[in-house]
C-alpha cells in the first residue's frame, strides 16, 4: 500500500509539470503573429532600399537633364545664335523650374588664336541642392556637373 501512496504522491508532482510542458509547448509551436513580426522586421529595409531607389533615380535624370541643357547651348553659341551672356542666360531659363541654384559658364574661343575653336559650356549644382531626401548624410558634399565641348562653326 505503501507503494501506492508514493507512485500517488508522484504522479500528482508531476502532473503540473507535463500540464505547463504542454503549454509551452502548443505556445512554442502556435506561428500567430509570426507574419506581422517579420513584417516589421523587413519593412524598414525595403522603405530604405525603394528611397535609395527614387533618390538615385532623381539625382540621375537631374543629371541627364543638365547635359541636354549644356548640350543645346553649346549648340546654338556654336553655330553663332547666342553670344556669351545671351547663352548663360538661355541656360539658366532652361533651368529655372528646377528650384534649385545653378552656375553656368560659357567659355568663347579665343580669337586671337586660330586653333581654338571651341565653346565650352559647364553646368554645376551643389549634390546637396540636387537630393530629395538626403538619407544619412550621403548627399552633402560633391557636386553635380556636366561640361559640354563644341567646335564653333
Amino acid at each position: 500500500m505503501k507503494m501506492r501512496s508514493n507512485l500517488a504522491l508522484k504522479a500528482a508532482l508531476f502532473r503540473p509539470m507535463r500540464a505547463t510542458r504542454g503549454i509551452v509547448r502548443s505556445c512554442w509551436r502556435s506561428e500567430r503573429g509570426v507574419a506581422a513580426i517579420e513584417f516589421a522586421l523587413v519593412i524598414p529595409f525595403v522603405l530604405l532600399l525603394l528611397t535609395g531607389i527614387i533618390q538615385f533615380g532623381f539625382v540621375l535624370f537631374l543629371q541627364s537633364h543638365v547635359a541636354d541643357v549644356a548640350r543645346e547651348t553649346a549648340r546654338r553659341v556654336a553655330v553663332g545664335e547666342f553670344e556669351q551672356a545671351e547663352a548663360e542666360q538661355f541656360a539658366q531659363d532652361k533651368l529655372l523650374n528646377w528650384g534649385v541654384t545653378y552656375t553656368v559658364a560659357v567659355t568663347l574661343p579665343d580669337p586671337n588664336d586660330p586653333n581654338d575653336t571651341d565653346v565650352d559650356v559647364q553646368i554645376s549644382l551643389p549634390m546637396s541642392q540636387a537630393a530629395l531626401i538626403d538619407v544619412g548624410g550621403l548627399f552633402q558634399s560633391g557636386t553635380l556637373t556636366a561640361t559640354v565641348t563644341a567646335r564653333e562653326e
